[in-house]
Parts: structure tokens; C-alpha cells; sequence
């Protein structure tokens, strides 16, 4: 009776000893938004790069899912690069405070950056302007067009 006892205290105490570290380690992370690949890898091929682009690498670095247009030679897919920290799902022109170091996602998937009119939807090119045709969300973070 007494051996059953302590074999049931130790598998409780296991499970309750590493019930923080599951908890800490759940793949998520503050300003994640929905649609999150949690697999990605920076550098590595990925097809999301119009809606809900954005990611987290092994390490829990957002990265987003990036297609270079007119690139030689001609890749036909995206790939994961490092993105600003994410603040969420955020709506167009809401206020945000660090303009041009944030990124965000609307409502429906769209990449969004903040800029110094607010959050802003644009879908990046590989040369950083955004134009509605698709194209990722690159580190450069030249604004030239909105919606």
C-alpha cells in the first residue's frame, strides 16, 4: 500500500513540476495574431506571403513569410525573414506608437505596418513599396503607396 502511495506521489509531483515548463513553452507569444505559422525557419520556403504571412521561428523571432518579386533567378515561392515585433490584430489607421518598427495584421490577414498616420494595411514588395499585389512583408520599410 505504501509502495502504491509513493509511486502515485511521484507521478503527481512529476506532472506537477513540469506543468510550468508546458505551460511556458505553448507556442505562443504576445502580439501573435491569428493564422500564425509556428514552424517557420528562417531563410526556408513558405507560400503565405499575401495573408496571414506571419510566423515564429524556433526560437520565438517573428518572421514573415516574404516574396521577392522580379528576383534572379525566379524563385517560385516566398521565404521566412525577420519581421518588426508584432502588436496584433490591429484596424486601419488606429494609432500605434512606434511608427516604421511595429507590424501588426488586419482583421482579415492582411500585413499592416505602423507608420505616422497609424496602422496601415501594405502588402510589401522585395523593393519595400507597398502596392496591393502581393509580395510579403520585407525588413525595408520604405512607405510609397497605401490603399
Amino acid at each position: 500500500m505504501i509502495r502504491e502511495l509513493l509511486v502515485a506521489t511521484a507521478i503527481t509531483g512529476s506532472a506537477v513540476g513540469l506543468a510550468p515548463a508546458a505551460i511556458a513553452d505553448n507556442g505562443r507569444y504576445d502580439g501573435d495574431v491569428p493564422g500564425m505559422n509556428y514552424d517557420a525557419s528562417l531563410g526556408a520556403p513558405c507560400d503565405n506571403y499575401e495573408r496571414f504571412i506571419f510566423g515564429r521561428g524556433p526560437g520565438g523571432q517573428a518572421e514573415a513569410c516574404h516574396f521577392i518579386i522580379n528576383q534572379f533567378p525566379a524563385a517560385q515561392t516566398g521565404y521566412w525573414v525577420i519581421t518588426y515585433p508584432l502588436h496584433g490584430v490591429q484596424q486601419v489607421g488606429a494609432k500605434c506608437d512606434n511608427p516604421r518598427g511595429s507590424s501588426a495584421q488586419s482583421p482579415d490577414g492582411q500585413p499592416m505596418l505602423c507608420t505616422e498616420h497609424g496602422w496601415q494595411i501594405g502588402q510589401l514588395t522585395g523593393g519595400g513599396a507597398p502596392n496591393g499585389q502581393g509580395g510579403g512583408f520585407p525588413s525595408d520599410t520604405s512607405i510609397t503607396h497605401f490603399p
